[in-house]
Order: C-alpha cells, then sequence, then structure tokens
C-alpha cells in the first residue's frame, strides 16, 4: 500500500473518530436536562477548566499528526495538501469556538464552554439561574453569526 494511501486512511479514520465521539457525546447529552445544578463551585469551574483540557489535548494530538504528515518527506504534495487543509479546518474550529465563548462571556455569563463540529455546536454556559428563552435566542444569534450552523443543530445548556 501506497504512503499516500495509508496517509488518507489514517486521516479519515481519525476524522471519522472525531465525528463519532462528537455524536455519540449530542446523543449522550440529549439525555440530560437542560440545566446542571451543583452545591460546589469548584465543580462547576472544574467543568469548564476539564472540558477546555480534553477539547485541546484531542486538538493537539490530531495537529501534531497533521504536522507530521506535512513535515514528512515521505508524504507526496497530495498528502501534504490534505493535511494542510485539514489543519486549517482545525484552527477554524477553534477560532469559533473561542468567538462563542468570548460573545457568551461578553453577554454576562461567567464562563462558556463551546463544542463546534460538522454535526451542529454545544455551548454550556455557567449561570446562576435557569436560561430563558430570550438569552438562549441570544447565544442562537451569536453562534448562527459566528458559524452560519443552522438553529436546528445547536444545543445550548446552563450550568450552575
Amino acid at each position: 500500500m501506497s504512503n499516500l494511501r495509508r496517509q488518507t486512511i489514517v486521516i479519515a479514520v481519525l476524522i471519522a473518530l472525531i465525528g463519532c465521539v462528537g455524536y455519540f457525546a449530542r446523543k449522550f447529552n440529549e439525555n440530560t436536562p437542560n440545566t446542571f445544578k451543583t452545591d460546589n463551585s469548584k465543580e462547576t469551574a472544574s467543568f469548564f477548566v476539564e472540558g477546555r483540557m480534553g477539547r485541546e489535548n484531542q486538538r493537539s494530538s490530531l495537529k501534531q499528526e497533521l504536522e507530521d504528515i506535512l513535515n514528512s518527506k515521505e508524504a507526496n504534495k497530495e498528502a501534504k495538501q490534505i493535511a494542510q487543509t485539514k489543519l486549517f479546518k482545525l484552527q477554524d474550529i477553534s477560532n469559533k469556538e473561542n468567538t462563542i465563548e468570548t460573545k457568551a462571556k461578553e453577554r454576562g455569563f461567567e464562563d462558556a464552554l463551546c463544542f463546534v463540529d460538522e454535526m451542529g455546536v454545544e455551548l454550556v454556559v455557567k449561570t446562576s439561574e435557569e436560561l430563558t428563552k430570550d438569552k438562549i435566542a441570544q447565544l442562537t444569534d451569536d453562534i448562527v453569526s459566528t458559524t452560519g450552523i443552522s438553529p436546528s443543530n445547536i444545543i445550548i445548556k446552563g450550568q450552575q
């Protein structure tokens, strides 16, 4: 099997795995209530910190694999172009997540954690009260303007 074919298969499998993880996370989260209630603010802070760390660890692993392909002397031009495209897409998703989190904080939420993928967007905001329809609509508008993703593919949850 040629190196290009092998690298293409590896990239495709990694992307499929990321998609599956996102899909199953979304399905799992659909079965949970819209708000999470915790008595300890450290647990809530930990949720957001651990969520960001997990997201960044996953991204850095994928980024490293793509950079290995780009720096490989054995990879042909097509494999390098595919890896470069995927690297740009990964950076774009990361920028969108950061933008959405920043906009949520600008709307008065103490913290926010966003996950963007091909399937949609999931946003969890730290709030001391129940999310109102108006707040959800504002956050949805921010997400749509940032990503262009349909509101039907957006999940917004509050965490206390």
